[in-house]
């Protein structure tokens, strides 16, 4: 889906970052990238202060789609640490949009998938998004551990964290541990605590946690 896809695929262009017209979209897009690995590595300042550029850039175009997909990326990165988020930024400007692909984002987000909506998500999510609306979760958990893109992966974990097996939290710990993603990892470590099944596990997971939680 282009417009979702939006922020990586600009990217991936390397050198015309130098040469396109649009430099604020490629300027967006940098700064929100920052703002995803600053944000879920729990570096807070340097989080906002990317998500501040990232917007700034974006609202130098009537085009409202990078501002937008920027609106929806916040918001999907909330989730994905289990941080409440309706997406209210993005609905302040999604009846200027008109954007199937946006608002099947946005339903996919708040679990109020319709199934109109499925083939107008990105394609890693499609397969997901079914047995999420089917609400075989069973089904689902298996295709999270398909997902490629790791931010994508915690999304979809997040969004049926109740219902996950207890190997596929492991292993999304182990991802946003490889990554640094201090703050999903925390989230993480304190939704494993559900499923401890002894004392002492509780004590190992509570006492990392504390460990992380600690300034120094």
């Amino acid at each position: 889906m282009k417009y979702i896809l939006l922020l990586s695929l600009i990217l991936l262009s390397g050198c015309s970052l130098k040469t396109a017209p649009n430099q604020w979209q490629y300027k967006s897009a940098n700064a929100f990238s920052s703002y995803t690995k600053n944000f879920l590595s729990d570096n807070q300042i340097l989080a906002e202060n990317d998500l501040n550029r990232a917007i700034e850039h974006a609202k130098k175009s009537a085009d409202l789609t990078q501002l937008a997909t920027i609106y929806l990326g916040e918001c999907a990165l909330n989730i994905s640490v289990g941080i409440d988020d309706t997406c209210d930024k993005y609905k302040n400007i999604q009846e200027l949009m008109h954007n199937k692909e946006l608002d099947a984002y946005h339903s996919l987000l708040n679990k109020s998938l319709a199934k109109s909506d499925i083939q107008h998500l990105p394609q890693q999510y499609q397969e997901f998004a079914l047995a999420l609306l089917d609400k075989n979760f069973s089904k689902a958990d298996k295709h999270i551990l398909s997902i490629t893109k790791e931010t994508s992966r915690l999304l979809c974990a997040s969004l049926i964290k109740n219902s996950l097996e207890k190997n596929t939290k492991k292993s999304i710990i182990e991802t946003a541990s490889y990554n640094g993603y201090k703050k999903a990892v925390l989230f993480w470590l304190k939704e494993t605590l559900k499923d401890a099944s002894s004392p002492h596990e509780m004590e190992n997971i509570e006492k990392k946690i504390s460990i992380l939680e600690s300034e120094l």
